[in-house]
């Protein structure tokens, strides 16, 4: 199935496999429908998802989150049902049955795998040796399952980010380096999650669009996904009252980000429509204010926590 968006041929069925691999594998999706040019995602453990390899898929126009444990994958009109075809293809219909005990370890953090492996030998050994009980409550005393459970309990209720990026933003590097840097943007999001990670937060997630509109519906999907929002808006900034509205729709802490002193610049990109919804803005300092405001958000999120 081969289909063709400008010069490039594109296969239906490897694509569909490059969004599963994207995705962390076919047991992390649950359902697959399309939606007009975008293809709808259910997905078990947002967590597994590599989002720049889902970005840089083929054909992949763009990453749009949909509530808790979903996400929009844009596509050309005539791909998009190919590889939502594809995917039907590939998964089959999936039969209903209880997880596995593999399966539910899958959904654990990693730093505990070790822990779980320790604790399913001291169950084997319970049920397979006639030991008594006072010393199986001393060898699992040993592991300190409370501060197993405890940890992994704050690993759930971890705060999770979403940075978006506006138009250009991805020319990074490109795009007059004298006034906005040499560094790329896949330096930008490296940056963005090494902080993010160091601060606590369980996920970060960088999402970039050159379109108004699917940036408002970036911060319309976070109700409910994210628990706050970086946000460079970059020419939007002094011109989109939509997203505005957006962002005081929603009521999620916002900070707004720029790389450059927007103040020190041309007297157009003095107007910020934006940061009448932020609670702060860090300008001026690179992709350094990036490093900053994530600092900012993640000291605000645990002050109202």
């Amino acid at each position: 199935m081969w289909l063709y968006l400008g010069r490039y041929p594109m296969d239906g069925n490897a694509i569909a496999h490059e969004i599963l691999n994207a995705i962390g594998g076919s047991k992390n999706l649950t359902h697959n429908e399309v939606c007009m040019t975008r293809l709808r995602l259910s997905i078990n453990d947002m967590t597994l998802i590599d989002h720049e390899q889902l970005a840089t898929a083929t054909g992949v126009l763009g990453i749009v989150g949909k509530g808790a444990n979903g996400l929009e994958v844009v596509f050309g009109p005539n791909l998009v049902s190919q590889v939502n075809n594809s995917l039907d293809q590939v998964l089959g219909e999936p039969e209903k049955t209880f997880c596995s005990l593999d399966e539910k370890r899958a959904d654990l953090p990693t730093q505990h795998n070790e822990e779980v492996d320790e604790l399913i030998s001291l169950l084997a050994q319970k049920n397979t040796l006639d030991q008594d009980e006072e010393d199986f409550d001393s060898l699992a005393s040993d592991l300190d399952a409370d501060d197993f459970e405890d940890n992994y309990e704050d690993d759930l209720d971890a705060p999770r980010l979403l940075i978006i990026n506006g138009p250009n933003i991805n020319m990074l590097g490109i795009r007059e380096p004298e006034v906005y840097g040499k560094a790329d943007y896949r330096t930008l999001i490296e940056t963005c999650k090494e902080e993010a990670l160091s601060q606590g937060f369980s996920d970060c997630v960088c999402y970039q669009s050159n379109h108004e509109g699917d940036l408002v519906d970036a911060i319309q999907d976070a109700l409910g996904s994210y628990d706050g929002i970086i946000i460079n808006p970059a020419a939007y900034t002094h011109t989109s009252v939509a997203l505005l509205d957006a962002a005081l729709a929603v009521q999620i802490p916002m900070i707004e980000v720029h790389l450059t002193d927007i103040s020190t610049r041309e007297d157009f990109r003095h107007i910020s429509y934006i940061k009448d919804a932020c609670f702060a803005t860090v300008a001026g300092k690179g992709i350094d204010s990036y490093r900053e405001a994530i600092q900012l958000m993640a000291t605000h999120l645990k002050d109202e926590a």
